[in-house]
């Protein structure tokens, strides 16, 4: 990731937060106040980047002690985590344990998010499913299923053409893994988690809803977005130039005007591990 990119996980952290399923976090909070209030509790936050997860996670355990592990590719996000971190570089679908993370089996709390659209969701699921002790929770959250909708409405066909050619960019890794989660990724997170033993808790939506006139980051997501959305739509290829062009300078101008908004849809699941 780059510098840009960590501002960008800066900029989308308050939809984020205001997206996620109220039911999952009420389950983990519920998991942890059936812990002894002294005893550590083992998280490990998958794909972790600047650590976001494990400060929400802090927050939902209610003053409980934490042993807390920040697994991800990406030293210059790890670097930016506080000290009390265990900092663990290394691909989040290996074995955490030979990159000094715990020895699967042994943790409490898998964290997973906006994780598992990037990845092949059998093999995240049998990761997560390892991890786990018995009786321990995953929080696999903000995982993207499949509606990008930009407002005001304009022409629905223009529209189609070029979310349709977003998604496509997206699932571009299926010619490698099948099983990559892409643009579809909330829609079979659950049964690849029951595939890999585990029982689902809660299951719930965590969608974004950005307008361009409630200030903040609000700008900086809408611009990120719509340069995600046209970059992809170009690399695809097949969406013609000139109408690729004039959406971008459409939405562009609702952007200037305070009017664009944007809802994305996520799934978030908890699910426990019970043998």
């Amino acid at each position: 990731m780059t510098d840009f990119e960590a501002d960008w996980l800066a900029a989308r952290e308050p939809f984020d937060a205001a997206a996620l399923d109220d039911r999952a976090i009420d389950a983990i909070r519920a998991w942890a106040r059936a812990r002894a209030s002294t005893v550590p509790v083992t998280v490990v936050d998958l794909g972790s980047g600047t650590g976001t997860a494990l400060r929400r996670a802090e927050l939902w355990l209610e003053g409980r002690p934490m042993r807390a592990f920040a697994v991800d590719h990406d030293a210059s996000l790890l670097a930016s985590q506080p000290a009390k971190v265990t900092l663990v570089l290394g691909d989040v679908l290996g074995m955490v344990a030979q990159s000094g993370g715990p020895a699967d089996g042994t943790v409490d709390l898998v964290l997973g998010h906006a994780l598992a659209d990037l990845l092949p969701l059998d093999r995240l699921a049998a990761r997560v499913a390892a991890l786990l002790r018995t009786g321990g929770l995953a929080h696999l959250a903000l995982t993207y299923d499949g509606v990008t909708r930009f407002l005001p409405a304009v022409d629905p066909a223009v529209e189609a053409l070029i979310i349709d050619a977003y998604h496509r960019h997206m699932d571009r890794p299926r010619a490698v893994a099948s099983t990559h989660g892409g643009s579809t990724a909330g829609r079979f997170l659950v049964s690849e988690l029951i595939g890999a033993g585990l029982e689902i808790v809660s299951v719930g939506p965590s969608e974004w809803d950005v307008r361009s006139d409630s200030g903040g980051p609000a700008a900086a997501v809408l611009t990120r977005m719509l340069q995600f959305v046209v970059e992809s739509a170009t690399e695809v290829g097949d969406v013609p130039a000139t109408l690729l062009r004039g959406w971008e300078a459409q939405r562009r101008e609702h952007l200037e005007q305070g009017r664009l908004g944007l809802q994305v849809r996520h799934l978030d699941v908890v699910a426990r591990r019970t043998g």
